[in-house]
């Protein structure tokens, strides 16, 4: 395992956050003058620089279009399937 034991989660929730920004068309830049956050914002939560709270997590989803709840449960499949959760 990595760094620390969320590592191999980590890099799946990444990997989600970047598809569901394209999938919605935004740019990087689009997203965060949506929110009025620095230019390097959405950069860093995507290479896991910053770290999203539940607010923050909802409030890239209403932006990308998607619900908390869609989000998380396409999440789960994601860990499950590559067998990341505990049975």
């Amino acid at each position: 395992m990595g760094r620390y034991k969320w590592s191999e989660h980590e890099r799946v929730l990444l990997e989600l956050l970047r598809e569901v920004r394209r999938e919605a068309g935004l740019s990087g830049p689009a997203v965060q003058r949506m929110l009025k956050r620095p230019n390097s914002y959405v950069a860093k939560v995507e290479a896991g620089e910053k770290r999203l709270d539940i607010l923050e997590l909802r409030e890239l989803c209403t932006v990308y279009g998607i619900t908390i709840v869609d989000f998380t449960a396409r999440l789960e499949q994601r860990l499950q399937s590559a067998k990341l959760t505990k049975s």
